[in-house]
């Protein structure tokens, strides 16, 4: 732990503040923030080679299960689709290989990041990229 405080301003008066005082200097109970020292706990350093814990993994191996899903359901809704000029093929492309890429962009460009953050941007890829063609289109009962 380091200690860190604010040095004393010797530009401003502080007798002039009466309502900011709440009692004698010299008592012994007195404190003034502007000399104590606060005691600052350091951030340990990040290991980037040390292997992904449990709760991670289960986490990113089920949010990967679900871009995989994801995938399959685009594949198939994209398939009943009888389109021919090019732009609508590389429309249909991009949708069947958008989760896929998401998940991969997603990890990636996140090497040097928290946990967290990789899991926050999956779940907004998942919530972004549902295959609402394939819900509202199938039957499940």
């Amino acid at each position: 732990m380091t200690t860190a405080a604010s040095p004393p301003d010797g530009s401003v008066d502080h007798e002039d503040d009466e309502a900011l005082q709440w009692g004698d200097a010299d008592d012994a109970t007195h404190v003034d923030a502007a000399h104590n020292p606060v005691a600052v706990r350091e951030r340990a350093a990040r290991d980037d080679d040390a292997p992904l814990g449990s709760g991670p993994l289960i986490g990113f191996g089920v949010l990967g299960g679900l871009y995989l899903l994801y995938t399959v359901a685009w594949l198939i809704s994209a398939s009943v689709l009888a389109v021919g000029d090019v732009a609508s093929e590389i429309m249909r492309a991009l949708a069947i290989t958008a989760p896929a890429l998401w998940f991969v962009a997603t990890l990636w460009l996140g090497q040097r990041s928290r946990n967290r953050t990789k899991f926050v941007w999956l779940l907004v890829g998942a919530v972004v990229l549902v295959p609402w063609p394939f819900i509202l289109t199938r039957s499940f009962g």
